[in-house]
């Protein structure tokens, strides 16, 4: 190597600047490894986390409510608990009274053992369910990869019909009716691409179609104690398999006393990629005002106390991500990673939003008295799902032009996620270039939050759409019509007018407006009325095989 660096010496400043910069490189190889390791690590729960948090923006269409094939109950979608203002203040505060707390109880102890282990009972308990659903995620996409619902060459489009066993041509629809629809002798197997032109026994193609049906189908979870607690809910083979790795991961943890930095990482991972999905700042300016207050007490903590330094390096917890190196190696709180992170999902949501308000279309309005003086209509695009659908992305990459796929929903223009994402990485590398400079821990939020701030505000003042990123809410009322909003409290009050009667000794309550709601908490009830103590899985009457939609 030296030999190499020789030849960069001479008159020429700029070989000689080469050549210095290349032994520097050389010098601290190890060093950019772990940096380029905690980019990526940082980065990697952000970006599955926010994709795993879309839903359906208020620009689109609300589609017609579906019900479960075995229950008759409506599907209902993951509530994300919103920010409000005052949390700018009571997050500092609250956060700054639990480092102190922490700060005193360690000095206390001399020795944290205890507390230690308090703690990683706490945050064991949790991770098993945070793990848990972060490997049953990623286990359904790559089941997507391989039993995908739909693919396609340049020439045609393939639907794999689980019912009938079959790959066809032509979307299936419930009515199982499809006029241009061609059954494709040559495809007897589930997979896709190549592999489906590959002609196995009828034993194992049988095989192969009950193993997808397996991993696409769902059961029922039912888990009830008197009155106390009540669960159903609807539950994959890749559920089943992601839970019982969260409580592996979550046991090898324990077992080892050295806390193994990959387990370590495993579950910070878990509970950045839930927590992204349960949260939201609701506004862009709430968002702002928060991450700005956080910005103050970083600074505050890790400049001015030695409380942030003290907890973050004698807890052997997992609160942050910890990456193997030179010297002591690097570690990375979680907050650095879920504060600027649930921006930065509310800005893909945001894209998403965007996405559907550019395809609305105005219907004229009559010209024909008296209906000429109603306003003109604005008919929205029907939403389709965003997430989940990696592998029929992947798959249906060579469709033809202008054909639409399942997997159309979740292809989109993400402008303000990508400036948000350019905006996180270029702060976390100043942020490890000035602890490099000055050997002394920096706080990460002092430079990410005006890098994600920035950039998102930048985009936002070049895009001339400042305005109606500032009105951007998520309060669940924000740019929805004034008959949803009527018809959304109407349900969601009810008139009070119920008609009782009797029937076969069982009481029938029939409402008007909050009917459903009534008639499901009184099935709900007499569902468990003789039960102390039940727990269940049990199989749908009805199961298509259809895929929930996922990160």
């Amino acid at each position: 190597m030296d030999v190499l660096f020789s030849r960069f010496e001479g008159d020429s400043p700029v070989l000689q600047t080469i050549g210095k910069w290349a032994y520097q490189i050389s010098a601290n190889r190890e060093l950019i490894k772990m940096y380029i390791h905690l980019i990526l690590a940082a980065v990697f729960p952000i970006y599955i986390g926010a994709h795993a948090s879309l839903r359906r923006p208020p620009s689109a269409a609300i589609p017609k409510k579906k019900t479960n094939d075995e229950d008759g109950e409506e599907e209902e979608e993951i509530k994300i608990e919103g920010m409000t203002p005052s949390d700018a203040i009571m997050f500092p505060v609250l956060a700054g009274i639990t480092l102190g707390g922490l700060y005193a109880l360690i000095k206390w102890m001399d020795d944290p053992k205890l507390l230690n282990k308090i703690l990683n009972v706490y945050f064991s308990v949790l991770g098993v369910f945070g793990v848990g659903k972060l490997a049953a995620d990623c286990l359904h996409v790559y089941t997507t990869f391989v039993f995908p619902n739909v693919w396609s060459t340049a020439t045609e489009t393939y639907y794999i019909d689980q019912m009938l066993s079959q790959q066809v041509t032509g979307s299936v629809n419930k009515a199982r009716v499809q006029v241009h629809r061609r059954f494709l002798e040559d495809k007897t197997n589930p997979f896709p691409g190549w592999l489906s032109g590959v002609q196995f026994s009828p034993a194992v193609n049988k095989f192969l179609w009950k193993l997808r049906s397996e991993f696409k189908s769902h059961m029922i979870f039912k888990a009830h104690f008197r009155e106390i607690f009540t669960v159903k809910s609807k539950v994959r083979l890749n559920d089943v398999f992601g839970f019982f790795i969260g409580v592996g991961v979550i046991a090898l943890y324990n077992m080892n006393e050295a806390k193994l930095w990959w387990l370590t990482n495993i579950m910070g991972f878990g509970f950045c990629y839930g927590t992204l999905q349960l949260m939201s700042p609701t506004t862009f300016w709430t968002g702002t005002l928060i991450l700005s207050s956080l910005f103050v007490y970083d600074i505050v903590m890790v400049f001015y106390t030695p409380l942030m330094i003290t907890v973050a390096t004698s807890l052997e917890v997992p609160i942050k991500l910890v990456f193997p190196g030179p010297k002591r190696g690097s570690m990375l709180g979680l907050g650095d990673v879920v504060l600027p992170g649930i921006m930065m999902a509310l800005a893909l949501r945001f894209d998403l939003y965007l996405h559907y308000l550019r395809k609305q279309r105005t219907t004229s309005k009559p010209t024909i008295p008296p209906r000429a003086i109603e306003p003109d209509t604005i008919v929205r695009a029907k939403y389709q799902d965003s997430t989940g659908l990696w592998g029929e992305r992947y798959w249906t990459r060579k469709a033809k032009q202008g054909e639409e796929t399942a997997a159309d929903g979740a292809r989109f223009p993400k402008t303000y996620f990508k400036a948000s994402l350019v905006g996180y990485v270029s702060a976390l590398l100043v942020t490890l270039v000035v602890m490099n400079v000055f050997n002394h821990a920096q706080p990460a939020l002092l430079y990410l939050v005006p890098g994600v701030l920035s950039a998102l505000w930048g985009t936002a003042f070049a895009r001339n759409e400042v305005a109606l990123m500032w009105d951007y809410s998520e309060d669940g009322e924000w740019g929805l019509e004034p008959e949803e909003k009527r018809k959304g409290g109407e349900e969601e009050k009810g008139d009070g007018s119920k008609k009782i009667e009797k029937k076969s000794g069982d009481e029938v309550v029939v409402a008007h407006a909050g009917g459903k709601r009534v008639e499901k908490e009184k099935k709900k009830d007499d569902e468990y009325e003789h039960h102390v103590f039940m727990f269940s899985l049990e199989s749908p009457r009805v199961d298509m095989g259809a895929q929930k939609a996922l990160f």
